[in-house]
Parts: C-alpha cells; structure tokens; sequence
C-alpha cells in the first residue's frame, strides 16, 4: 500500500490480488451451463467489489472536495482493474447469448428448407407417376384404336370376299345370301355391342384413375398443409420462447437495475443519517460545553462573591474583638493569590 493510499479502499484493493488469481486471464465455457454459472458467479463476485468501491468512494469524496479528486482518480484505477477482470466475462456471456440466438434461428431457417425440400420431392414424384399413368393411359388407347382398325380391315376384307361368292352365284345361293347377310349383321351387332363395351370400360377405367389421382392431390394437398401448420406452429412457438428470453432478459436486468437503486438509497440514507448523528452530535457536545462554561461562570461568580463578602465583613468587623478570630482566619486567605473556579 502506497503513502497516499485511502484506508476505505484498502480492502476491495487487497481483494484485487485474490480475484487476480481466480479470474484473470480465465475463459469460461459459456456454451454449457456450468461455464455459465461460473461466468456469472465470477462476475457478481467481482461486481460486489466494485459496488463496495463505489460506496467507499461517494463516502470519502462527502468529506472533501479536494481530498474527493484524489478519490475519484483512485476509485478510477481501481475500477479500471475491476473492469479489465469483469468485461471480458461479460463479452463472453453476451458472445454465447448472441451465438445462441444464431444457432436457433438457422434451425429454424434449416427446418423450413428441409420441410419445403420434402414438399417438393413429394410433388415431383407424384408428377412423374401421374405422368407415367397417363402414358400407360396413352398406350392402352392406342392398343385399342389399332385393334379396332385391325377389326374393320377384316370386316371390309370379309365383306369383299362375300359380294364377290354373292355375285357368282346369286341366282344359285339367293336363300344363302340372305342368311349370309343376317348371320353378318347379327356379327356386326355383337361386334358392335363388344366395341362399345370395350369403350364404355376404357371410360370407366379413365374416370376411375382420373378419381383416383384426384384423391391423391387432395390427400397431398392436406399434408401439405398440415406441414404448412406444423412449420408456422414450430416458428411460432420458437419465436415464443425467443420472446420469453428476452422478457426474461429484460427482467433480469430491470431486477439489477432496482437492486442497485436500493443499494444506493440505502447508502444515500446512512449517510445522511451519520451526518445527521454528527451535526447531533456536534450541537450536544457544543451545548455541553456552553452549559460546563455556564456552570464556571456561576461558580466564579459564587466565589467572586464570596471574596467580596469576605472583604467586607473584615472591612466591617475587623476591629471588633468579637470577630477578631474571624479576621484573622479570614486575612491568609485574602492575601493568597486569587484563584479561579474549575
């Protein structure tokens, strides 16, 4: 400790080589909880020291403006050792609150893309299979188209063939002819009849798929969204507790903030009532000493009298015989020096 040095001081400066040890040059592992806590005990433990610096400073600054500067600058180098402890745990804790925050939005934002990268995957491979029915679709109607060609190139040939027996020998077969032609109009209604089955059961199979495929965009349009609500749950409920933190945060800090109000209320009161104790103290002793000064003069007055009362009787009956015993006792005591009362 220097010839300067301020005794109020003394303790928190005596501190400094302790908490030098402990928590110089330190990192803490702020990403875990337990790096965490030990930041913030390591910090309160430091600010607590700073707060006792304080008071001891707006203490002995009270008592005199110059002697007050001296504080000040003495308080400032101090403080500025505490800050060269105390910040960089702080930068550490607000660094992991600040990475924390990043993490989890890119968790979000990385959620987001995975669920709209799914969406899409879903809805190619429901396009490429839709695609490939309506080939397959495609395909089959063409198989029927040729198969019907193919049948009415055999009708035609079958006819041809028929007209040209009819003709060498209508007058001979007239009764065959006619059966002929009925047995190839009944062929003709039957074939007929098979056509438009085959096509009414294309169409029906058409509209079935068509149904079917309608069914399936429906039932991934419902996931869709249904993906859709759970991400904007998700995000909602992400931005929800990111609010609470903060409010946390925030309460925390208002929390603080009224702790050291108090702290310096409590410090604003004691001072005034150690001045309030020493101006009370001050005007007893003051009126103490007025009422002993009081009480000496009485006394002196009592004594001044009593000389004086002395004096005269010896004046007065001096050179009586009857008093003679009394002046002569009364005389020494006159001419002695005369003394003050205590």
């Amino acid at each position: 400790m220097t010839a300067t040095s301020i005794v109020a001081y003394s303790s928190t400066e005596a501190a400094l080589a302790d908490l030098s040890a402990k928590y110089a040059k330190v990192v803490y592992d702020v990403t875990t909880e337990v790096g965490m806590q030990a930041a913030k005990a390591a910090y309160k433990d430091i600010n607590s020291h700073s707060i006792i610096l304080e008071a001891a400073r707006v203490k002995e600054k009270a008592e005199s403006l110059a002697y007050g500067r001296f504080v000040d600058s003495e308080a400032k180098r101090i403080a500025g050792q505490l800050d060269a402890l105390r910040l960089p745990i702080k930068e550490m804790m607000e660094t992991e609150t600040k990475r924390a925050e990043r993490e989890r939005e890119e968790k979000v934002r990385l959620e987001l893309e995975r669920m709209a990268a799914e969406e899409k995957a879903k809805k190619d491979a429901e396009e490429a299979r839709m695609a490939a029915e309506r080939a397959e679709l495609a395909r089959r109607q063409a198989e029927l188209d040729k198969a019907e060609q193919a049948r009415q190139e055999a009708d035609r040939q079958a006819r041809a063939k028929l007209e040209e027996e009819a003709r060498a020998a209508r007058r001979a077969i007239e009764e065959e002819e006619r059966k002929a032609r009925l047995a190839r109009e009944e062929a003709d209604r039957i074939a007929r009849l098979a056509r438009e089955a085959e096509e009414a059961k294309a169409k029906a199979l058409r509209d079935a798929e068509e149904a079917r495929l309608k069914a399936e965009r429906d039932r991934l349009d419902a996931e869709r969204r249904a993906a859709e609500e759970a991400a904007r749950r998700l995000r909602e409920a992400e931005e929800a507790k990111a609010r609470a933190e903060r409010q946390a945060q925030e309460e925390a800090d208002r929390q603080e903030r009224l702790r050291k109000q108090a702290i310096e209320e409590t410090e604003r009161v004691r001072q005034q009532a150690i001045r309030e104790a020493a101006e009370a103290k001050a005007r007893a002793e003051r009126e103490a000493q007025e009422a002993i000064e009081r009480e000496r003069l009485r006394l002196q007055n009592e004594l001044d009298d009593g000389y004086e009362m002395l004096r005269t009787f010896v004046q007065r009956f001096g050179k009586r015989d009857e008093f003679r015993a009394v002046t002569a006792a009364i005389g020494p005591y006159l001419r002695a020096p005369k003394r003050e009362a205590a």
